[in-house]
């Protein structure tokens, strides 16, 4: 399970050497015309990992955290909590996650690490 710890030192050195990880997330890319998919999601000390499940291709996204440029946690909804991940590189990335409490966690998560001097 995820842990949220206050103190940004500790929490990146236990970032730093843990993969997180969430199973059942919904991908959803808003540039490709690709349908939903389901995956496990990896969060790293460097990357946000998004591996689908069909067994077929398994494909990977990875995504580099000083890649992000915004983070958007959205409204929960039936469906899951919505996670909306704007890149510098104008790739717009929509994760559903199923739980509201891992959903925060790792929004929390992605904005220390996306800006790691600020935060």
């Amino acid at each position: 399970m995820w842990a949220v710890v206050l103190d940004y030192e500790i929490s990146y050195i236990i970032v730093a050497f843990l993969s997180l990880k969430v199973e059942n997330v919904r991908l959803l890319d808003r540039i490709s015309s690709r349908k939903p998919v389901l995956g496990t999601l990896y969060l790293t000390a460097t990357h946000v990992i998004f591996v689908e499940n069909i067994s077929e291709t398994r494909k990977e996204t990875w995504i580099l955290h000083s890649l992000i440029s915004a983070i958007e946690k959205q409204a929960t909804t039936a469906s899951g909590c919505p996670l909306l991940l704007r890149c510098k590189n104008f790739q717009i990335i929509q994760l559903i996650i199923p739980q509201e409490r891992d959903c925060h966690d790792i929004y929390i998560s992605l904005a220390r690490l996306s800006r790691p001097g600020i935060v």
